[in-house]
């Protein structure tokens, strides 16, 4: 049920979170708690799930790997300017539940996590701009912080991944979260995490850099040898020719 992505380092069946066996983690990414408070503030009322299917997905997790560590890629709230009413109770519902299912919660900040130093240290939630693990770098990809340290692969967030296949006789098109393992003109690989908020379906991936919003991948990534992973509910993941391979059959919905 784990699918290895990079060596120590797999995807868990049919889950948007990677398993790091060598550090006993969870790694999970763009949670956008508050997401249905954000949209019912534009008249848009959405079935309250993203604490709920975050909870579940980590559940699932929890029952396939053994781990103590949970690291959030950055995204775990959604608004930008203030911590809502709502998005405060998930959160601190999120974090009493993750706190007591792990031994140590680490967050990466990403560009929606404002205001959430307080609520963290009240947890003891550890909070980073950017995460070294020996040789792995974690970050949340909205902006460029790498240095020349002695990393050599790169976890990031940030872009939501999905793969869109279109079917060149029919037109139809299905599409699919997805993980994405993508070489960098440094020599680096970066792995882009696909996105655990149920609202938050994913950008189609593509060879064109300017579909990307992170500067990391708009700049740094080969994006033609990029290799996406999709993620198959109720069946796990699935490993794709290299992007390409396929240009002619990816879509933009």
């Amino acid at each position: 049920m784990l699918y290895e992505l990079y060596p120590g380092i797999s995807a868990i069946y049919d889950i948007p979170a990677i398993y790091l066996e060598k550090f006993k983690a969870v790694a999970i990414a763009d949670i956008h708690l508050g997401f249905e408070e954000y949209m019912a503030e534009k008249g848009v009322y959405l079935p309250r799930m993203q604490l709920k299917k975050a909870i579940e997905y980590i559940e699932k997790s929890l029952s396939i790997v053994k781990a103590e560590t949970l690291i959030i890629v950055g995204d775990v709230k959604h608004l930008f300017d203030r911590l809502g009413r709502r998005e405060s109770k998930d959160l601190n519902e999120f974090f009493t539940y993750s706190t007591k299912r792990f031994s140590k919660v680490i967050l990466v900040r990403g560009n929606h996590d404002t205001f959430v130093y307080s609520i963290s240290k009240r947890y003891g939630i550890e909070l980073y701009e950017k995460l070294e693990l020996e040789n792995i770098v974690f970050i949340h990809g909205h902006k460029d912080i790498l240095d020349n340290k002695n990393f050599e692969f790169i976890v990031m967030a940030h872009e939501h991944p999905s793969i869109s296949l279109k079917d060149p006789t029919t037109g139809y098109s299905i599409k699919f979260s997805c993980f994405l393992l993508t070489p960098l003109k440094n020599g680096l690989k970066a792995l882009v995490l696909p996105a655990a908020g149920l609202y938050q379906s994913g950008t189609p991936v593509s060879t064109s850099p300017e579909s990307y919003l992170s500067p990391i991948l708009k700049e740094k990534a080969l994006l033609g040898d990029a290799k996406p992973y999709a993620i198959v509910e109720n069946d796990g993941v699935y490993e794709l020719p290299i992007l390409s391979a396929i240009e002619d059959l990816l879509s933009i919905l």
